[in-house]
């Protein structure tokens, strides 16, 4: 690990064997329903664990290589914000803290003490830090898992990547619970203590004792959060199912059906405009289409740009946009282009459902 030494070491070994019995453990509480989206978020952490002010666009561009998805940079937007990452600043703040935690991680899994002291500080003083962030110990948990590549003699890195929150703050505890026993090392009320200070026979009873009731405990916090993890899973689920059927109407398959709603709203408006009398064979259908747009509003669902609108823009301007035109031949260089799609997106929760699509005007 930090120096490459002793990672055939007996003890070493028994670190791993352990650490994977209790990974298999971890992995089988892991939801069947949340395991893709939670695959995807720790693949994203370990990208970002490669640079940590690395853009969405670049992060989505790695993953798609090297995992074959079809991901768009808003799409890892989306799931930074749901993991409370959104903000760039707060992201690379966050992600440094852990790292200053998992780089103290090396020596104490090969039977550095003081390492292990300063791993076990840190872990919960940073911790605090940054606000108890749900996600704090699935990116140390993570980052351990990226840094030393030794810890993966028994494929746990894969393993890692089923973990969510709740277990992955599991398993870090398993693993700290190993080094202890593996080691000697030994925890009291959360401040670490040197198997040196302990007597053998009373006082090595009572940090037994002490140690089963802090597992206790955390085992009744476990499954707690775990409860938590499952209702905010279940609503994550309901939101995901919504957003797709909104994306499925407004997709080339289904003749971009959202789309379609606006404009002929906007065509009953001209007509009614021009005092055109309308026949009355259509108005079962008029009647469909503004019951369509109510359901459409009711759930949330909103343009984003104006169809028809005229726009000057940049290359990072339409980043999020399908565009249709002569490439940018610099960052700085200014196109018009119109909206022909507005693009769709989930107000409540910022989700978007359909990128606008433009056209370099000049080729209309």
């Amino acid at each position: 690990m930090a120096n490459g030494t002793n990672r055939t070491h007996p003890k070493f070994q028994k670190v791993l064997e352990s650490i994977h019995e209790a990974m298999l453990n971890r992995k089988k509480r892991a939801g069947v329903k949340a395991v893709n989206s939670i695959i995807l978020e720790n693949r994203i952490f370990a990208v970002v664990y490669t640079d940590f002010e690395i853009s969405p666009t670049k992060c989505a561009r790695i993953l798609n290589h090297e995992y074959g998805y079809d991901l768009f940079g808003d799409d890892v937007i989306a799931l930074f914000r749901g993991r409370r990452l959104a903000n760039p600043h707060e992201r690379k703040d966050l992600f440094r803290l852990a790292y200053d935690v998992a780089r103290n991680f090396g020596a104490a899994a090969q039977g550095d003490e003081k390492a292990f002291q300063r791993y076990e500080r840190k872990r919960k003083e940073l911790g605090q830090k940054c606000g108890g962030h749900k996600s704090w110990d699935r990116i140390i948990a993570v980052m351990i898992y990226e840094k030393y590549p030794e810890m993966n003699a028994l494929n746990d890195k894969e393993n890692m990547q089923y973990l969510g929150d709740t277990l992955s703050k599991a398993i870090v505890d398993d693993i700290s619970d190993i080094l202890c026993d593996v080691y000697g090392y030994s925890m009291d009320s959360g401040k670490v203590r040197s198997r040196k200070e302990l007597s053998i026979s009373l006082e090595e009873a009572e940090r037994m004792i002490n140690r089963l009731e802090h597992k206790l405990e955390r085992t009744d916090l476990m499954l707690k959060d775990l409860q938590d993890e499952f209702d905010e899973q279940l609503e994550a689920s309901k939101i995901s199912e919504m957003t797709d059927f909104f994306a499925r109407l407004n997709s080339e398959k289904y003749g971009f059906i959202l789309d379609e709603l606006l404009l002929s709203r906007r065509g009953i408006a001209e007509l009614r405009k021009q005092n055109y009398e309308l026949p009355l064979e259509i108005n079962g259908l008029i009647i469909m289409v503004k019951k369509l747009i109510q359901f459409v509003k009711d759930n949330h669902i909103d343009p984003i740009m104006k169809v028809d609108a005229l726009e000057e823009v940049t290359a990072a301007d339409i980043e999020f946009c399908n565009y249709e035109g002569s490439p940018f031949s610099s960052p700085e260089e200014k196109k018009i282009v119109r909206v022909i799609s507005p693009g769709w997106i989930y107000k409540d929760k910022e989700i978007q459902i359909s990128r606008p699509r433009v056209k370099e005007e000049n080729e209309c």
